[in-house]
């Protein structure tokens, strides 16, 4: 009889264990997840492979885009126009990844409404040593803006990649009626008006 209850308690002891085990380990998706570095605005961000600082970040309803001709993009929701700067630390790397994080962890791709010419990212390569401007063009609910975090990879198809998550400043409150990007001949490619 007592051999028979220890068994039935070394049975349910195993049992328990593997329980605990089971629900306690981490998903597949947090083992291979991205390795992260945040930040905030004005400030350099270091992750392994690049670095990345953002110093302005805006919210419009309308975004005029001029490349030699004028086109106007309407929203169902507003634009987020974020400028920065990017540099790669060892080798030449692409950025391909942009996203918009919202409070409540809803993420928004980066737009593919606007032209390529304007030297926005994804696209451009960044090489070790030499900083590079970036834009990056966000189309989101005006209920995403308050609190938003850029996050910035080189890819989103690698596992235990890098990744740069940089909270924003802006609010619900900072809609401005229309931005213009006008692509410029020389060096930065584009300049967001009207300036600040």
């Amino acid at each position: 009889m007592m051999r028979m209850v220890r068994s039935a308690l070394a049975l349910l002891l195993a049992a328990a264990v593997l329980y605990g085990m089971q629900h306690t380990r981490p998903l597949y998706s947090d083992i291979t997840s991205p390795i992260v570095a945040s930040g905030g605005m004005n400030k350099r961000v270091e992750a392994r492979a690049f670095a990345l600082s953002l110093d302005s970040a805006r919210v419009a309803r309308v975004l005029n885009v001029e490349t030699g001709k004028s086109k106007t993009y309407t929203s169902s929701g507003v634009w987020v126009v974020v400028e920065g700067e990017a540099e790669a630390k060892f080798e030449t790397l692409g950025l391909t990844s942009g996203e918009w994080l919202s409070r409540s962890g809803i993420r928004y791709v980066l737009t593919d409404r606007l032209w390529a010419t304007i030297e926005m990212m994804p696209g451009d390569v960044y090489q070790p040593g030499l900083p590079r401007r970036v834009l990056l063009v966000f189309e989101v609910p005006e209920d995403a803006v308050a609190g938003g975090t850029v996050v910035v990879a080189p890819t989103k198809l690698l596992p235990l990649n890098d990744e740069i998550r940089i909270a924003t400043t802006v609010s619900g409150k900072d809609i401005e009626p229309a931005i213009t990007i006008r692509r410029n001949q020389e060096r930065p490619p584009w300049t967001v008006l009207p300036q600040r």
